[in-house]
């Protein structure tokens, strides 16, 4: 079913056939999401600790308390998504370095598994940010987004994303597709470490930029 799926999302983006494609992940890639999602959990008397990559286990019912059910994390993103998506800051080195790759022959998306109700949120965010790009909204892995839409363009593709498992996706259903990996947030970054589905990592926007002029536009 997400195959099918996935190819009618790609049907109804406008792509140029000659063009190469970056498909480029929204939150901790273009949006500082792990800033606000602290600032969030905090505003209601929670904590976090950073003991791995990822949510549940790591939200504390309060400092020094225990952690939070996974099921009581999953409301507080569902929450965080419906109240904060419009206000996530953004990479300011994200905007001008997508405006110099477009400037210069790339065409680019963002494939976001950002809930449906919120896309809307998502869509204003980036306009606000000056990204000026097609919201690919999306669930679960990404492989088989990114193969419907690498398959609608001959120059080439290249995937950012932060998280290792949609990297691992798209390698198995898209092993062409130049896969990228990028955390804005440093200590994430630290826990995860090394991506060995990614084909190359990178620590900012400047250098996401050198790596897919390379690989797009080289």
């Amino acid at each position: 079913m997400s195959r099918e799926r996935a190819e009618a999302l790609a049907a109804s983006i406008h792509l140029d056939p000659a063009k190469p494609l970056l498909i480029v992940d929204a939150d901790e890639v273009l949006f500082h999401f792990m800033a606000a999602f602290l600032s969030f959990i905090e505003s209601r008397g929670h904590a976090f600790v950073f003991r791995s990559y990822a949510l549940s286990g790591n939200v504390l019912a309060e400092a020094d308390g225990p952690p939070l059910p996974r099921e009581a994390v999953t409301a507080l993103l569902e929450a965080f998504f419906v109240e904060r998506t419009r206000e996530i800051p953004p990479d300011p080195d994200a905007a001008p370095a997508l405006r110099r790759l477009i400037r210069d022959g790339v065409q680019a998306v963002v494939l976001s598994n950002v809930p449906s109700g919120a896309a809307d949120d998502r869509r204003h965010a980036l306009e606000a940010a000056g990204i000026d790009l097609a919201l690919v909204p999306w669930s679960g892995p990404k492989g088989e987004a990114v193969k419907a839409l690498a398959a609608r363009t001959r120059g080439g593709a290249a995937f950012v994303d932060d998280i290792a498992q949609h990297h691992v996706s798209v390698a198995e259903s898209a092993p062409d597709v130049y896969r990228l990996h990028y955390v804005t947030h440093p200590e994430l970054r630290r826990l995860l470490g090394p991506v060995e589905a990614a084909d190359d990592q990178a620590e900012s926007w400047p250098a996401l930029e050198r790596l897919i002029r390379r690989r797009l536009l080289g």
